[in-house]
């Protein structure tokens, strides 16, 4: 090493010194402010991310709203349509069985089971359709109630009230000339509704009597079949 070069290092390493000693280097507040900048700038990347997830999501969500308004018109033309495939006077036909559904005030008093006069022509009218239109098919016919507990009337429950209206129904269709072998007699009570139990609208509607007339080469209908077309 020469002369000259230890003469440098010996200032150089005295400025070092001093420079340490009076707290010109990086201090601890500099470092601090450097991790909240690195932390602020990952935060902004994350949110950066976040924006583009959530304007994806919003993507997916149009396109979901947009299928399902396509699916709903799609129903509502198809639900047009079966209006609009009526069998014999207000009958709804269906592939495997046609139906009707008839309100329980067209047939009964309020807690009553005895078919009222006009109940008896308007089944009068149902038998001649069957007779003219479906007289190689089963007729399943069957009684609904609404949710309301039985108070003041004989009957024990709602099962009860809807069996004996079903059975009344039968015994009308058996005189009206429809072979007593092709009648088939059910009750659902307050289960399975057609509309909500909570109006009196809703009541209304759940109360009532419907009949299936199913052809003979087909599955005996189900409680599966008759839930579908109640929820329609």
């Amino acid at each position: 090493m020469t002369r000259m070069t230890r003469k440098l290092i010996g200032p150089l390493s005295l400025l070092f010194a001093a420079l340490v000693a009076t707290g010109c280097g990086p201090t601890k507040k500099d470092l601090k402010i450097q991790d909240l900048t690195a932390e602020n700038d990952q935060l902004k990347n994350d949110l950066n991310d976040r924006d583009r997830q959530i304007n994806d999501a919003m993507v997916l969500d149009t396109e979901a709203r947009r299928t399902i308004d396509d699916l709903n018109k799609e129903l509502a033309k198809l639900r047009v349509n079966a209006d609009k495939a009526k069998g014999a006077k207000g009958w709804v036909t269906m592939p495997t069985f046609d139906m009707i559904s008839i309100p329980g005030s067209v047939l009964f008093a309020s807690g009553k089971a005895s078919l009222s006069a006009s109940g008896r022509r308007t089944l009068a009218k149902i038998a001649s359709d069957i007779r003219a239109q479906y007289n190689d098919r089963d007729i399943y016919v069957f009684g609904y109630t609404d949710s309301e507990p039985i108070r003041k009337s004989k009957w024990k429950d709602n099962w009860e009230l809807g069996a004996a209206r079903s059975l009344n129904v039968i015994r009308a269709m058996s005189s009206f000339g429809i072979p007593n072998e092709h009648l088939v007699q059910a009750n659902c009570a307050k289960f399975r509704p057609k509309a909500s139990d909570t109006t009196p609208k809703g009541r209304r509607q759940n109360r009532r009597v419907e009949f299936y007339a199913v052809k003979s080469n087909s599955a005996i209908i189900t409680g599966k079949t008759a839930r579908g077309l109640n929820n329609e």
